[in-house]
């Protein structure tokens, strides 16, 4: 064969084991039935067979103990009264009674002496019949009864049993029976249910985690919507069932997020084409002949960037591209306290002297100034105490103002949401700042709290677990 022969042997032979592989993959595809349902009824069949099959060969073994057991029992009862009627025989006729006697599965014969050559006559099996005989008829064994392999019986495979019993005149009663199978048993119809209903169970359980499996990927993928992983794309495959659903999630999914990035991408439009015309007020302002009026403009102008800043930074959701880092959260709650001691209020610091903390430091230190800003803003103070527990870090934000009814304290987090009675325009703001401090905190991990305090004012709780512990 030549060089170029052989490489096309070569070629050709790979290609035919490629078909000869990927053969079984199509007639295995094509037999297994594509919808959950057939899939689960073909499983449920499959394993009722098998263990159906099991359960009747179980039954089959306890009936063929049964059997054996009852020809051993009758096996000693022939042996016995055949002894008895040989004894009682005079010595000329008790050969000619023995074989009388004898049938086709029982061969008895009267001797002088034993006949019979045993092979061996001590094995786990020879003491199992010699046990059951002597169970059925005690009068055998006390006599010297003597039971074993026949001689020229197959050593691997046994198949006769022979024996010699002694009578009172120091003569023998020589048999050969067929061989039983060793007892097993007695209860095959209860193990078989057993088994059946172990069996059942085990199915139970793997249709269940068939069911269950797509089910709680879908689950997993639904929560995950919203966090900080972004969407998770759940894998379409499995029944058409599954497909189909897991085809439908994914394009709720993409519709969702395009219509976040087409509602940012508007409100940023917006933003801009609204920074233009303050930015033109501001100027013209600057050409006002009264200082006051020109100071009022100036007020409204930038109330009016703050709350654009503000609305914006709630409705992107805090999705900037900001990588988590281990941060120290007690630097950070420091530095938002000295900044408030500039600024002119009364803030204090209880804690320890660090705390690390992986997290998004400038979304957190966000959070945490507009916690300790409203208390500032209606209160004039603030105290802020840090709590290094084994599982989370707690922080707790107390200040001495009015407080919040206790109907409203869950109501504050609401966007836009202003109290009138203790929260007013006066006071600034534009009703975001709970919202984004709970929307950050609980894309950390965390939870957050607001609790009238018995002296008077409120404690905002702010709970973030440690890493490994969410």
């Amino acid at each position: 064969m030549s060089g170029s022969e052989s490489r096309s042997f070569i070629v050709s032979s790979i290609a035919a084991s490629g078909v000869q592989t990927s053969l079984p993959r199509r007639v295995w595809s094509r037999l297994v039935p594509d919808t959950l349902a057939g899939r689960i009824m073909g499983v449920l069949f499959a394993g009722l067979m098998l263990f159906h099959l099991g359960s009747l060969w179980l039954h089959q073994v306890g009936t063929e103990a049964l059997v054996g057991t009852g020809r051993e029992e009758q096996l000693a009862e022939r042996l016995v009264a055949g002894k008895r009627l040989v004894s009682e025989q005079p010595p000329e006729e008790r050969d000619r009674a023995a074989h009388a006697l004898s049938s086709a599965s029982l061969d008895m014969h009267w001797t002088a002496s034993p006949t019979v050559r045993l092979s061996a006559e001590t094995s786990q099996r020879i003491e199992a019949v010699r046990a059951r005989l002597a169970e059925r008829a005690p009068e055998l064994v006390g006599s010297g009864l003597r039971v074993g392999y026949a001689e020229e019986a197959s050593h691997v495979t046994p198949h006769l049993l022979v024996g010699a019993i002694p009578l009172s005149d120091g003569t023998w009663l020589n048999f050969s029976a067929a061989l039983f199978r060793p007892v097993a048993s007695q209860h095959g119809t209860l193990l078989s249910t057993t088994a059946m209903a172990i069996g059942i169970l085990i199915l139970g359980v793997v249709v269940v985690r068939l069911i269950g499996r797509p089910l709680r990927a879908l689950s997993d993928a639904a929560d995950s919507i919203g966090g900080t992983a972004g969407a998770v794309r759940v894998p379409e495959e499995g029944p058409h069932e599954v497909r189909h659903a897991a085809r439908a999630f994914n394009r709720m999914q993409a519709r969702i997020d395009r219509l976040i990035a087409d509602r940012t991408q508007a409100l940023a439009a917006v933003s801009h084409d609204l920074r233009t015309p303050i930015a033109r007020l501001r100027l013209r302002a600057g050409f006002v002949d009264d200082p006051d009026a020109q100071q009022s403009i100036d007020r409204d102008l930038d109330e009016m960037e703050a709350m654009i800043d503000a609305t914006l930074a709630y409705l992107r959701g805090e999705t900037e591209a900001e990588l988590r880092r281990p941060v120290d959260l007690v630097a950070t709650l420091q530095t938002l306290c000295h900044e408030a001691t500039d600024s002119g209020a009364r803030a204090g610091f209880e804690g320890p002297s660090q705390l690390r903390l992986i997290c998004r430091p400038l979304a957190m230190k966000r959070a945490f100034a507009n916690l300790i800003g409203n208390a500032i803003k209606y209160a004039g103070s603030v105290r802020v105490r840090v709590e290094d527990g084994r599982n989370e870090v707690v922080v707790r934000i107390d200040d001495s103002g009015p407080g919040i009814p206790a109907k409203h304290l869950e109501a504050v987090f609401e966007p836009f949401r202003r109290l009138e009675t203790s929260r007013n325009r006066g006071t600034g703001g534009s009703g975001l700042g709970l919202t984004i401090a709970r929307q950050i905190i609980e894309h950390h991990g965390g939870t957050i709290g607001l609790a009238n305090r018995p002296p008077g004012g409120l404690t905002a709780t702010v709970c973030l677990p440690k890493p490994g512990q969410k």
